[in-house]
Protein backbone atom coordinates (compact mmCIF):
# COMPACT_ATOMS: atom_id res chain seq x y z
CA UNK A 1 0.00 0.00 0.00
CA UNK A 2 2.97 1.98 0.94
CA UNK A 3 4.19 2.19 -2.81
CA UNK A 4 0.88 2.81 -4.56
CA UNK A 5 0.85 5.57 -2.09
CA UNK A 6 4.38 7.08 -3.08
CA UNK A 7 3.57 6.59 -6.96
CA UNK A 8 -0.01 8.50 -6.58
CA UNK A 9 2.50 10.88 -4.84
CA UNK A 10 4.94 10.99 -7.57
CA UNK A 11 2.67 10.69 -10.28
CA UNK A 12 0.95 14.44 -8.59
CA UNK A 13 4.19 15.82 -8.77
CA UNK A 14 5.48 15.05 -11.90
CA UNK A 15 1.76 16.71 -13.03
CA UNK A 16 2.18 19.32 -11.46
CA UNK A 17 5.29 20.14 -12.72
CA UNK A 18 4.27 19.26 -16.10
CA UNK A 19 1.74 22.10 -16.01
CA UNK A 20 4.22 24.79 -14.60
CA UNK A 21 6.75 23.82 -17.56
CA UNK A 22 3.85 24.44 -20.48
CA UNK A 23 2.85 27.76 -18.88
CA UNK A 24 4.10 29.69 -21.10
CA UNK A 25 3.24 28.20 -24.21
CA UNK A 26 1.55 30.74 -26.31
CA UNK A 27 1.30 31.55 -30.22
CA UNK A 28 4.61 31.76 -32.10
CA UNK A 29 6.09 29.33 -29.34
CA UNK A 30 8.64 26.15 -30.09
CA UNK A 31 8.07 22.95 -28.50
CA UNK A 32 9.21 19.55 -29.28
CA UNK A 33 7.88 16.81 -29.29
CA UNK A 34 8.87 14.44 -26.03
CA UNK A 35 6.94 11.15 -27.11
CA UNK A 36 8.38 8.39 -29.12
CA UNK A 37 5.45 8.90 -31.84
CA UNK A 38 2.12 11.73 -31.50
CA UNK A 39 -1.00 11.78 -33.47
CA UNK A 40 -1.24 14.93 -34.23
CA UNK A 41 -5.25 15.48 -34.56
CA UNK A 42 -7.74 17.66 -37.12
CA UNK A 43 -9.16 19.16 -34.14
CA UNK A 44 -8.61 19.86 -30.35
CA UNK A 45 -9.86 16.56 -28.80
CA UNK A 46 -8.23 13.11 -28.93
CA UNK A 47 -10.89 10.88 -30.69
CA UNK A 48 -11.38 12.20 -34.51
CA UNK A 49 -9.40 12.58 -37.56
CA UNK A 50 -5.41 12.14 -37.68
CA UNK A 51 -3.84 15.25 -39.10
CA UNK A 52 -0.27 13.50 -39.08
CA UNK A 53 2.37 12.10 -36.64
CA UNK A 54 4.78 13.42 -34.99
CA UNK A 55 8.43 11.89 -33.44
CA UNK A 56 10.27 12.39 -30.71
CA UNK A 57 12.49 15.34 -31.01
CA UNK A 58 9.99 17.32 -33.65
CA UNK A 59 9.93 20.54 -33.54
CA UNK A 60 5.92 22.46 -33.89
CA UNK A 61 5.30 26.31 -33.87
CA UNK A 62 2.61 26.52 -31.92
CA UNK A 63 -0.21 28.80 -34.03
CA UNK A 64 -3.03 28.75 -31.64
CA UNK A 65 -3.76 27.84 -27.93
CA UNK A 66 -7.06 25.91 -26.40
CA UNK A 67 -7.11 24.46 -22.86
CA UNK A 68 -4.70 21.94 -22.90
CA UNK A 69 -4.23 22.26 -26.95
CA UNK A 70 -2.10 23.51 -29.30
CA UNK A 71 -2.37 23.67 -33.19
CA UNK A 72 0.86 23.72 -34.37
CA UNK A 73 3.05 24.02 -37.68
CA UNK A 74 6.03 21.64 -38.57
CA UNK A 75 6.45 18.00 -39.32
CA UNK A 76 2.58 17.93 -39.23
CA UNK A 77 0.31 20.60 -38.98
CA UNK A 78 -2.95 20.18 -36.84
CA UNK A 79 -3.85 19.42 -33.03
CA UNK A 80 -1.42 18.21 -30.24
CA UNK A 81 -1.95 17.43 -26.60
CA UNK A 82 0.23 19.09 -23.99
CA UNK A 83 1.17 15.76 -22.73
CA UNK A 84 3.19 15.15 -25.69
CA UNK A 85 5.30 17.89 -25.80
CA UNK A 86 7.85 19.47 -23.74
CA UNK A 87 8.11 23.72 -23.70
CA UNK A 88 11.16 25.04 -26.05
CA UNK A 89 13.79 23.92 -28.42
CA UNK A 90 15.42 20.42 -27.26
CA UNK A 91 18.70 19.73 -29.31
CA UNK A 92 19.19 16.18 -29.05
CA UNK A 93 22.27 14.45 -29.61
CA UNK A 94 24.10 10.75 -30.86
CA UNK A 95 27.41 11.68 -29.12
CA UNK A 96 27.68 10.00 -25.01
CA UNK A 97 26.51 12.92 -22.61
CA UNK A 98 24.99 15.19 -25.39
CA UNK A 99 28.46 16.53 -26.08
CA UNK A 100 30.90 17.98 -23.96
CA UNK A 101 28.79 19.45 -21.30
CA UNK A 102 26.50 16.29 -20.94
CA UNK A 103 22.88 15.88 -21.20
CA UNK A 104 19.81 18.58 -20.47
CA UNK A 105 17.43 17.86 -18.16
CA UNK A 106 15.44 18.17 -21.66
CA UNK A 107 17.39 15.20 -23.18
CA UNK A 108 17.20 13.23 -19.93
CA UNK A 109 13.88 13.07 -20.10
CA UNK A 110 13.38 12.67 -24.40
CA UNK A 111 15.95 9.68 -23.66
CA UNK A 112 14.17 8.03 -20.56
CA UNK A 113 10.75 7.87 -22.67
CA UNK A 114 11.59 5.25 -25.39
CA UNK A 115 11.48 1.83 -24.76
CA UNK A 116 13.90 0.66 -27.39
CA UNK A 117 14.20 -2.57 -29.13
CA UNK A 118 17.81 -2.60 -26.76
CA UNK A 119 16.44 -2.42 -24.13
CA UNK A 120 13.27 -4.83 -24.96
CA UNK A 121 15.58 -7.40 -25.94
CA UNK A 122 17.86 -6.81 -22.71
CA UNK A 123 14.27 -7.40 -20.69
CA UNK A 124 13.51 -10.67 -22.83
CA UNK A 125 17.25 -12.03 -22.03
CA UNK A 126 16.30 -11.65 -18.30
CA UNK A 127 12.65 -12.95 -18.13
CA UNK A 128 12.54 -15.71 -20.99
CA UNK A 129 9.43 -17.50 -19.53
CA UNK A 130 7.66 -13.96 -20.19
CA UNK A 131 4.99 -14.32 -23.31
CA UNK A 132 5.04 -11.16 -25.42
CA UNK A 133 2.66 -12.80 -27.70
CA UNK A 134 -0.02 -10.76 -26.05
CA UNK A 135 1.65 -7.51 -26.60
CA UNK A 136 3.23 -7.82 -29.79
CA UNK A 137 -0.58 -8.47 -31.11
CA UNK A 138 -2.06 -5.30 -29.26
CA UNK A 139 1.02 -2.98 -31.16
CA UNK A 140 -0.50 -4.24 -34.32
CA UNK A 141 -3.93 -3.43 -33.54
CA UNK A 142 -4.92 -0.13 -35.53
CA UNK A 143 -8.41 1.52 -36.09
CA UNK A 144 -9.53 4.33 -38.21
CA UNK A 145 -9.96 7.44 -36.62
CA UNK A 146 -12.98 8.41 -38.39
CA UNK A 147 -14.80 5.23 -37.64
CA UNK A 148 -13.69 5.37 -33.76
CA UNK A 149 -15.37 9.14 -33.64
CA UNK A 150 -18.58 7.91 -35.38
CA UNK A 151 -18.11 4.97 -32.47
CA UNK A 152 -18.23 7.59 -29.72
CA UNK A 153 -20.82 9.86 -31.28
CA UNK A 154 -23.53 6.94 -32.04
CA UNK A 155 -23.08 5.62 -28.72
CA UNK A 156 -23.47 8.57 -27.08
CA UNK A 157 -20.45 8.44 -25.24
CA UNK A 158 -19.03 11.36 -23.35
CA UNK A 159 -17.18 14.10 -24.93
CA UNK A 160 -14.79 12.68 -27.56
CA UNK A 161 -12.07 12.90 -24.94
CA UNK A 162 -11.69 16.88 -24.88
Amino acid sequence: MRGIRRWMLTGTVVLALGGVALAGVKAGSVITVRVMSAKVMSGPKFIGATAGTVSRGDQLTVKEVKGDWYRVEGAATGWIHKTNIVDGKVALSSKPGGGGAGASRDEVELAGRGFTPQIEGAYRDQNPTLDFGHVDAIEQVTFDPGELEAFVREGGLAGGGQ
